[in-house]
C-alpha cells in the first residue's frame, strides 16, 4: 500500500453518468475536471527496409478526420509514437529482437499528428530507434516543431495546467537505450511517480511493456515477454505505480486491446491496441480492434467519468469509428475474464460504470499538496 495516497470519495465510485453528447459525472458536477483521451500505437506511414512502402495518398490529408473528431472534446490527447520520423539514419541490425521489421516515417506525413491534435506522446519503445540516434533526434525535433510533447526518457515529464488542474505525464519502457526510463526496476519506477506527488494534481503514466503476440491476449500476473524479450511484470508494475501516486496508467506493447481494471479507484488500461498503423501490420481479429479511452479526472485525481470510443482498423491500418462496438464487446469480455474482482464494469455502449466498493478497497489518505507550481505548458492551445 502506498505511503503517499490520496483522498477518494467512495460515493463517486458507485455510478458514472454520461450525457448523450458528452459525458459528465453527477457526483462531481461542481468540480472542474481534465478530460484525457489516450490511444494506442501510432505509425502514420511506413518506409520499410524490405522495399515496400506504405504511404497515405495526398500526404494523409483527410485520413484521420473521423477519429480526430472523436478526440476533439478532450483536454489532453496522448498516444505511443511507434516509428521514427526522419529521412536519415542507418537501420539497426537485429532490430526488434531479431524480427524482420524496421520502420521509418518520412517527415512529410508528420502533419497527420497535428490533425489528431496530440499533446504528448510516448517516444521510447522498441521501434523508435530503428534507424539509430540521428533519426531519433530528428523525431524529437519534429515533435517539438509541431508543439507535441514527448516522454519516455529518464526524468522527462510533460507538464500542463488544464482547467486549473496541474497535470504531469511520464513514460516508461524497456531499457532499449541508456537514456530511456525503464520499468524493469519496479521500485525505481515507483519513485519517479512518487517524486511528482504534491507537485501535480493529476499524474498520468504511459507504459510500453507487457506481452506481445496472440499468446498474450490475456493479461498475466507474472512475467511477460515479446518473443525472447522480457517485457516486465505488468500487473505488479501498474499496481505499484498507482500505489505511489499515479491516477491513470495506460499501457502499450500488445498490438491488440487488453483488459482494463480499476485498482484503488484508478483506471488501468493494459493496452489499447493499434490506433493508426499505416504499414505491414497484422490486422486479423482482434488486432483490427482499437479504442480511444476517455477519462475525466478531478483535481484530486479521482475518477469522475470514463468511456471508450470503439474503433476498427481497415487495411493498411486506418482507424474508423465502430458503430457495432466490436472493440467494446471484446474489451468487456477480456476485462471480466482477467480481472473478475475489479469493480470496473464496461457497458455495451462503452460507458464505464463502477460497482460499489468497500472502504478497505479505496485510498483514504489525502496526498500532500505543494505550494510550488512546477507545471508549465509544452503546447499552447
Amino acid at each position: 500500500m502506498s505511503n503517499r495516497s490520496r483522498s477518494l470519495r467512495i460515493a463517486a465510485l458507485t455510478a458514472v453518468v454520461f450525457g448523450a453528447l458528452s459525458f459528465t459525472s453527477s457526483v462531481f458536477a461542481q468540480d472542474k475536471v481534465v478530460r484525457i483521451a489516450a490511444v494506442g500505437h501510432v505509425v502514420i506511414a511506413t518506409e520499410s527496409f524490405t522495399g515496400l512502402s506504405y504511404f497515405p495518398r495526398n500526404n494523409g490529408v483527410g485520413l484521420v478526420d473521423e477519429v480526430a473528431a472523436l478526440m476533439a472534446d478532450a483536454d489532453l490527447r496522448l498516444g505511443n509514437l511507434a516509428a521514427p520520423i526522419s529521412t536519415r539514419g542507418t537501420r539497426k541490425q537485429g532490430v526488434d529482437n531479431d524480427r524482420r521489421w524496421a520502420f521509418r516515417t518520412p517527415p512529410r506525413f508528420a502533419p497527420i499528428l497535428s490533425t489528431l491534435d496530440f499533446d504528448a506522446m510516448l517516444a521510447a519503445n522498441n521501434h523508435i530507434l530503428d534507424y539509430g540516434p540521428v533519426a531519433y533526434d530528428d523525431t524529437l525535433a519534429m515533435l517539438k516543431s509541431l508543439k507535441i510533447g514527448h516522454v519516455g526518457r529518464i526524468d522527462e515529464v510533460y507538464k500542463r495546467r488544464i482547467n486549473g488542474i496541474r497535470v504531469a505525464v511520464i513514460g516508461f519502457t524497456q531499457p532499449y537505450h541508456p537514456d530511456f526510463q525503464s520499468h524493469h526496476d519496479i521500485e525505481l519506477a515507483g519513485s519517479k511517480v512518487d517524486a511528482l506527488v504534491g507537485k501535480a494534481d493529476v499524474i498520468v503514466v504511459l507504459v510500453h511493456g507487457g506481452g506481445e503476440g496472440r499468446e498474450y491476449k490475456h493479461v498475466r500476473r507474472n512475467k511477460e515477454y515479446a518473443g525472447r524479450e522480457y517485457r516486465g511484470k505488468i500487473v505488479t508494475l501498474a499496481h505499484h505505480l498507482v500505489d505511489r501516486g499515479a491516477d491513470l496508467v495506460v499501457g502499450f506493447g500488445s498490438h491488440m486491446p487488453r483488459a482494463m481494471e480499476l485498482y484503488e479507484g484508478r483506471v488501468i488500461a493494459y493496452a489499447l491496441g493499434n490506433f493508426l498503423t499505416y504499414g505491414p501490420f497484422d490486422l486479423k481479429m482482434p488486432n483490427n480492434l482499437s479504442a480511444i479511452l476517455k477519462v475525466d479526472l478531478t483535481k484530486r485525481g479521482t475518477l469522475a467519468a470514463a468511456k471508450i470510443e470503439p474503433l476498427r482498423l481497415t487495411h493498411p491500418g486506418v482507424p474508423h469509428p465502430d458503430p457495432r462496438h466490436w472493440a467494446t464487446k471484446y474489451l468487456r469480455k477480456m476485462s471480466r475474464f482477467d480481472f473478475p474482482d475489479s469493480p470496473l464494469v464496461l457497458g455495451m455502449d462503452g460507458i464505464v460504470e463502477i460497482k460499489s466498493l468497500k472502504p478497505s478497497k479505496v485510498r483514504t489518505a489525502k496526498k500532500p499538496q505543494d505550494e510550488v507550481d512546477v507545471v508549465a505548458s509544452d503546447k499552447s492551445k
